[in-house]
């Protein structure tokens, strides 16, 4: 069983700090491909394929990690980043190793991507959040090394 707690979304090499959730997702767009030999059934065929990705986190004020700062230079950058979502190979139950998460070096997904969304929440007496959303840029690479 895979615990959501151990997979992490890397940008550019360094993990999403403070991180409470990530997705990863793919699509296909098809198109009818049915004749009148098909019947009443249909016969779709995949035409293209996307990805996307996205993470959620607390936000930090500390200037060493990834956080709502970064994310914001990224996204007015409006180039790709590089995106790695797996366990990182210095995975820990005793939380942050020390220099941070190592990212992963078996069964991860790579691809770039550009940053779509940044979303920022900041409500009265609570922790500050963020969202972060991904459009992938080319093929997503399942890695099995």
């Amino acid at each position: 069983m895979v615990k959501g707690k151990d997979l992490m979304i890397f940008i550019n090499g360094k993990a999403t700090a403070l991180a409470t959730s990530h997705s990863l997702e793919l699509n296909a767009e098809t198109s009818e491909a049915a004749s009148k030999d098909d019947g009443a059934w249909s016969n779709a065929t995949v035409t293209k394929k996307s990805w996307t990705a996205s993470t959620e986190a607390l936000v930090s004020e500390d200037p060493n990690v990834d956080s709502f700062d970064s994310m914001y230079d990224l996204f007015d950058a409006g180039e790709p980043v590089d995106i790695i979502s797996g366990r990182p190979s210095n995975i820990s139950d005793d939380g942050i190793p020390e220099g941070g998460w190592e990212a992963p070096t078996q069964k991860y997904y790579k691809g770039k991507a550009l940053i779509t969304s940044l979303t920022r929440n900041d409500p009265n007496g609570d922790n500050s959040s963020m969202s972060v959303s991904l459009q992938g840029v080319g093929k997503l690479e399942r890695v099995n090394a």
